[in-house]
């Protein structure tokens, strides 16, 4: 089975903010279209039209669950090279929860804790204690696929080290 990646810039209504999104579809696309609001991409004979509300791909007639990751690598939370401490995080979001982890070590970047599943909503309680010690740190949200998901708000709690143990 051949795949597509595909790269999308979007620009928040709301201050302007843009990002660049990554999208691999499980099939060969051949073309993409857009009528109205409406994107359609057609493999082979085969044109399907995107949806917001879809969980699965349709490939070769069979469903296939795609997993969603977000991602913000190596953020740096204030003076570069100065050690920061993630005292823990607070996640919203609706639809399934994710898993988080954290990348501590930006010169190997594959470097991070492993993966803590969490509820959709953690507000209620308090933050979750997740203590890493790094300059800049790499926060992923790893979702598992066939339920819909959006991120809403991630909280993290920062202290910088520096002149402190």
């Amino acid at each position: 089975m051949s795949e597509t990646t595909a790269f999308v810039y979007s620009m928040t209504n709301v201050g302007k903010v843009g990002a660049w999104s990554r999208y691999v579809f499980p099939f060969s696309v051949e073309a993409f279209a857009q009528l109205g609001n409406d994107l359609y991409i057609r493999n082979g004979d085969t044109i399907s039209m995107v949806s917001e509300e879809a969980a699965t791909d349709d490939v070769d007639g069979l469903p296939v669950n795609f997993a969603g990751q977000v991602h913000w690598p190596w953020l740096d939370f204030g003076q570069p090279g100065v050690t920061k401490m993630l005292e823990g995080f607070d996640y919203v979001g609706t639809g399934q929860g994710p898993s988080i982890s954290i990348g501590y070590d930006q010169r190997h970047v594959g470097t991070f804790t492993d993966g803590y599943q969490l509820d959709p909503d953690t507000l209620p309680g308090g933050i979750i204690p997740f203590p890493v010690s790094a300059p800049t740190l790499s926060v992923k949200l790893d979702f598992a696929g066939g339920e819909a998901w959006n991120v809403q708000s991630l909280l993290l709690s920062v202290r910088d080290l520096r002149g402190g143990p």
